[in-house]
């Protein structure tokens, strides 16, 4: 059996940041003999938090949709001045950062999936957390 390494990853954003989170895991396939088939006992390692990303403009709608009434926001970007200019402050601070590595320990950890869908584009796996649907990256599926 041979053991290798996955990185699950979300990125979060808002109008003012983007930060990343990422938790690394090891796998091994127990049964390499069934293609369609593969059961794997994966274990997590680590967590990574990226120091956020602080974007240098705000940028919010002229207008929003808000309970049925459309909202300007036209007062409100005037006002984003000093807010942009702490914003700035901050990503001066923590732009030099390195991402913080934090080990996930204890016996929860451990999990096993099987694929039961697989080809060039997608996955389709079930384990003891539920129903995953994995689609490629650059994928057109991402796009709809």
């Amino acid at each position: 059996m041979s053991s290798l390494t996955i990185e699950n990853s979300t990125t979060l954003s808002c109008p003012v940041a983007t930060s990343s989170f990422s938790a690394t895991a090891v796998f091994e396939v127990q049964s390499p003999s069934r293609i369609q088939y593969l059961p794997f006992q994966v274990e997590f390692k680590e967590g990574t938090f990226k120091p956020p990303e602080m974007k240098s403009k705000i940028d919010l709608p002229e207008n929003m949709d808000i309970f049925g009434q459309n909202i300007s926001l036209s007062p409100l970007q005037q006002s984003l001045g000093p807010l942009e200019n702490a914003v700035a402050g901050i990503a001066r601070t923590i732009s030099g950062l390195p991402p913080l590595k934090v080990p996930i320990p204890g016996e929860r950890t451990k999990s096993w999936l099987i694929t039961t869908y697989l080809d060039s584009d997608l996955r389709i796996s079930r384990g003891d957390g539920g129903l995953f649907v994995l689609v490629k990256e650059e994928n057109s599926l991402l796009d709809q």
